[in-house]
């Protein structure tokens, strides 16, 4: 039997066992796109469903909804400028906001694939099923402990 370092880690390789199933759902969700046609990446989903509701949005509110830092969200949304899911443009009042909003392209495109989100949602919740976890609520949970203390702070603690 070939040795699972990752599983005898156990909770020291957590944050490698979370990026490597992060990793794993993406690479399956791209093959899927893929073969339904869709020039799209999983990583553009989040910043394209904010913008789903045709709200034009600065990168800083994204970044807040998204959870995601402003950098992050910034490299995105270039990618999607460049093929022309999204529109940009410079608030009036304020030169530095750059505001976001689906394009006409990334309107149809998200029309169109609003079926498929939903089958990638139904599979979704039956592999949570599968679990036999609650792993969402758990992730919510570890989510807001790290908010009140950094995984940062917590082992610094232990020094």
């Amino acid at each position: 039997m070939e040795r699972n370092i990752v599983e005898e880690l156990g909770s020291l390789a957590l944050a490698t066992r979370l990026k490597n199933l992060s990793e794993r759902l993406a690479k399956d969700v791209a093959q899927v796109y893929k073969e339904s046609a869709f020039d799209f990446e999983p990583r553009w989903f989040t910043l394209i469903y904010a913008l789903k509701g045709g709200e034009e949005l600065a990168v800083t509110e994204l970044s807040a909804m998204l959870k995601q830092t402003h950098p992050a969200v910034n490299q995105v949304a270039n990618v999607l400028v460049e093929r022309g899911l999204i529109d940009e443009r410079k608030d009036k009042e304020d030169q530095r906001r750059r505001l976001l909003k689906l394009s006409p392209k990334g309107k149809q495109m998200v029309s169109r694939m609003d079926e498929l989100w939903q089958k990638i949602r139904a599979a979704n919740d039956e592999l949570l099923i599968e679990s036999e976890g609650d792993l969402l609520s758990n992730m919510d949970k570890v989510e807001s402990a790290l908010n009140e203390k950094s995984m940062y702070d917590r082992v610094t603690s232990k020094l």
